[in-house]
């Protein structure tokens, strides 16, 4: 598309009455240095996303986290546990198996009392888990994606979200992937079939106006 053009979704109404924030595995395994899946471009995002979370808590944006844990046992891990067998030993204390420093979330992002916590279980938040109910219930039908790997459970996310039919918005500096390639390319997609794709001064600004 080019500067010229423009597409109904570019005008998507976005207020703070519509939105809810989503943090994705902004989990230990993933942003601390220690962690067995350490993405160092992740600790780069963690700014925005504070400030983003700062401004959702003062206007009662609900900011939902999504998280990943999986058992030792490997009982609900599915199919993965042979694709990626790197992430899923269970003597791993850094990976994210239940109970261990690795799944916990990282110390600067902490979810606060008032913030939401959904559990996931494959790459996408919304499969086999209440986030859909949620956001319904919230009467939100606008997401801003946030977190980790931009181009693995934040895309399968941001694409499921869509096809609910739901508003998504995808954070290009408020989202890390292993390479400058994988991230440009998900985020050009995304764009391009799936929602919007914007900065978070971008968003922050149609939310104050």
């Amino acid at each position: 598309m080019t500067a010229t053009q423009s597409r109904p979704a570019d005008r998507w109404p976005i207020t703070t009455k519509n939105l809810a924030l989503i943090l994705v595995d902004m989990q230990n395994i993933w942003v601390h240095p220690r962690g067995a899946r350490y993405l160092p471009s992740s600790e780069d995002i963690v700014p925005k996303i504070q400030q983003l979370r700062r401004f959702c808590h003062a206007n009662n944006v609900p900011v939902i986290y999504l998280h990943t844990t999986k058992r030792r046992d490997l009982a609900d891990v599915g199919i993965f546990a042979d694709i990626k067998p790197q992430t899923h030993d269970a003597d791993d204390e850094w990976s994210n198996f239940e109970g261990t420093p690795g799944a916990e979330i990282y110390e600067p992002v902490k979810p606060t009392a008032d913030d939401i916590l959904v559990k996931k279980f494959r790459y996408s938040g919304f499969y086999g888990t209440q986030l859909e109910n949620l956001l319904r219930a919230l009467g939100r039908d606008t997401i801003a994606i946030t977190g980790v790997a931009t181009n693995v459970c934040c895309d399968s996310t941001a694409r499921d979200g869509a096809m609910r039919d739901f508003k998504v918005l995808f954070l290009s500096d408020c989202n890390a992937s292993f390479s400058q390639a994988e991230q440009e390319a998900t985020l050009s997609n995304f764009d391009k079939h799936f929602g919007v794709v914007m900065d978070s001064a971008s968003l922050l600004a149609k939310l104050s106006a």
